[in-house]
């Protein structure tokens, strides 16, 4: 299975700030956690309809399994 989190950010979002300080690589590796930022893709942003930063979406095989809007930990996004 392949399974990935899609982390939907933007520079103005003070809550996106915050939790991408505390995702070094090695967590995003772990996790396998792609970070988006929507100002520079907006195409990726429309194709998952985000509406709100933070916003994370898990795929499985490409398919959407989860979505968590809002800031979160790193526990919870193992968890996802």
């Amino acid at each position: 299975m392949n399974r990935e989190i899609l982390f939907f950010s933007a520079p103005w979002c003070g809550p996106c700030s915050q939790i991408k300080m505390t995702l070094s690589e090695s967590i995003r590796e772990e996790i396998n956690l792609k970070i988006i930022d929507i100002s520079e893709d907006m195409e990726s942003a429309t194709k998952h309809q985000i509406m709100n930063v933070p916003t994370f979406v898990v795929l499985e095989n490409g398919t959407e399994v989860s979505r968590k809007i809002g800031a979160t930990t790193i526990d919870y996004l193992r968890k996802m």
